[in-house]
């Protein structure tokens, strides 16, 4: 009996030992941070070496045979507003990288304490092409746990789907990220009952878009969500609960929004 526990006080001793030079290392040594990256990662996020895997990413489905697919009115897509001019407008736009807007977003969830990216099941909405989704998984999402929907797509990584229109079972994510496309929605109420149950209780919801001042109207004719985050949280009503991030940035008259929430799918947040 005492060899026993005389061998669990050395393992313990041991154990309490390597805490200790951890932290001496990560406190004196080689201070780390939670929101760095490592040298491998910042080479890989480097402007021309992420514009190189994009592009060969995207030659190389082409060449493999996943052409461009897309949804319809009628096949996918119930309205016309979407099918007809929002669809056409995205599809002009397939080969632009839009890091700046998204790894702002990232910027913000990786700062939020005790946020571990890469257990998240998320969802992400309207993605566009690839880019997005490198981003997502250079910056510590699991690639096997993303799943990604657009009307259109030429990679094998994103869904054709549309966001008012989830074929997805109930409680099924972690979290729902939308990234500069709600607003594209003709339907904005519609797209939140989907996102409402697709997520699970406590699932984090993150959001940005763009609106323009009340009374304007966008290329469309539109002006959704033109109060911004408050619009969108008043849609989701006791549904939405702790807000970790709520911005709502003016330029020029087009305004900039961006929030970060949890689910509260039983309602108690309010």
């Amino acid at each position: 009996m005492s060899m026993t526990v005389n061998g669990s006080g050395t393992t313990a001793a041991r154990a309490s030992l390597g805490r200790k030079m951890r932290d001496f290392i990560g406190r004196f040594l080689v201070p780390m941070s939670p929101v760095m990256l490592s040298p491998w990662q910042y080479f890989m996020l480097l402007p021309p070496v992420f514009a190189l895997r994009f592009h060969a990413r995207r030659f190389f489905w082409r060449l493999t045979g996943h052409g461009l697919r897309q949804l319809v009115k009628g096949e996918g897509v119930e309205s016309g507003f979407v099918a007809e001019q929002v669809l056409p407008y995205n599809l002009g736009n397939i080969n632009i990288i839009n890091r700046g807007r998204t790894e702002r977003v990232i910027a913000l969830l990786r700062s939020i304490r005790g946020l571990k990216l890469r257990a998240l099941n998320t969802l992400v909405v309207g993605p566009r092409n690839e880019a997005e989704l490198m981003l997502l998984t250079s910056y510590g999402f699991d690639a096997s746990k993303l799943t990604a929907i657009d009307l259109f797509s030429y990679s094998p990584s994103v869904r054709l789907m549309d966001m008012h229109q989830l074929k997805f079972a109930d409680d099924q994510f972690d979290a729902l990220y939308s990234a500069f496309v709600i607003t594209y929605s003709d339907d904005i109420p519609q797209v939140v009952a989907e996102t409402i149950r697709v997520a699970k209780d406590g699932a984090l919801a993150i959001f940005a878009f763009e609106h323009l001042s009340k009374g304007a109207g966008n290329r469309f004719g539109k002006n959704n969500l033109s109060n911004g985050p408050d619009d969108l949280l008043e849609l989701f009503g006791d549904k939405a609960g702790h807000i970790y991030w709520k911005e709502d940035f003016e330029n020029d008259g087009r305004f900039t929004s961006s929030i970060v929430f949890r689910i509260d799918k039983r309602g108690n947040a309010k």
